[in-house]
């Protein structure tokens, strides 16, 4: 399926915690409203940009937002990692994959995130 043109995801919140490592929250509600622990999501800057995976750190329902631990590695990590907070991407496909299976009390009271 393919998105209305124009289309984009606003990377609403931006923190580094080390020289390559940072955080993004990207707003992304139908993503969030469907996101489970173990899911990941694709990524895509630009039209030129590969895809990367990313492992689905959190999620928050009332905001729209979904939260990426990215470590800068190769080319296009490290052209992520100069995109700033109010910045756009292309792409943030997801959830992908299969939710991980959780006995957990405390999923069970927080499921409602």
């Amino acid at each position: 399926m393919r998105l209305p043109e124009g289309v984009v995801f606003l990377i609403t919140r931006r923190k580094q915690f080390g020289p390559t490592t940072f955080l993004w929250d990207v707003q992304a509600p139908d993503v969030a409203r469907a996101a489970r622990p173990g899911h990941f999501v694709m990524a895509r800057i630009d039209e030129h940009g590969e895809r990367i995976p990313f492992t689905v750190a959190d999620f928050n329902v009332h905001q729209g937002t979904v939260t990426v631990v990215i470590q800068a590695v190769g080319k296009t990590t490290f052209e992520m990692m100069a995109l700033r907070e109010g910045d756009t991407i292309l792409d943030f496909i997801g959830p992908l994959g299969l939710p991980s299976q959780s006995t957990s009390l405390f999923w069970q009271e927080n499921s409602n995130n």
